[in-house]
């Protein structure tokens, strides 16, 4: 049977995390990657895309796969309200942006430290933010007995 309500919450959930995470792009991020370069900008230009060349279904398909893993991720801890989705949204967001990073910087030119430390911060709290509108979705029209028993 098909969980109507995991669905719309991870679609929901892929464009709330997205959202959060373009946002942090261009209000911050894009600027400390460029005052704190890890690559050269000759390597930088030749390795990333111009907006023009972008791959929309593959940047699709990798907002869709974090909405759905931070949504599944949700549904198995049991959060159901907004507070307990920042509780494992913290934990599981921030050990992977730190997994995720801390290896890319430790074993690659990809991040300056700067731009390591802002990227962490600014992806976990993207996926905290994410855990928690996904937690608070999955909890909607549960009554309260339901909620404890879990």
């Amino acid at each position: 049977m098909i969980d109507k309500k995991f669905i719309l919450t991870g679609l929901l959930t892929s464009m709330i995390n997205l959202i959060l995470n373009a946002l942090a792009f261009f209000l911050l991020l894009g600027d400390i990657y460029k005052t704190y370069p890890g690559l050269t900008r000759e390597f930088t230009e030749t390795f990333e895309r111009k907006p023009e060349e972008l791959i929309i279904w593959a940047m699709a398909l990798t907002s869709l796969a974090m909405g759905y893993f931070i949504t599944l991720v949700m549904k198995w801890s049991w959060a159901r309200t907004f507070a307990t989705g920042l509780k494992y949204g913290t934990a599981v967001g921030f050990l992977f942006w730190i997994s995720v990073n801390s290896g890319l910087y430790a074993s690659s030119h990809m991040f300056s430290l700067p731009a390591f430390l802002a990227d962490t911060l600014c992806s976990g709290l993207s996926m905290t933010l994410s855990a928690a509108f996904a937690a608070w979705m999955l909890g909607r029209g549960e009554k309260p007995a339901e909620l404890l028993t879990h």
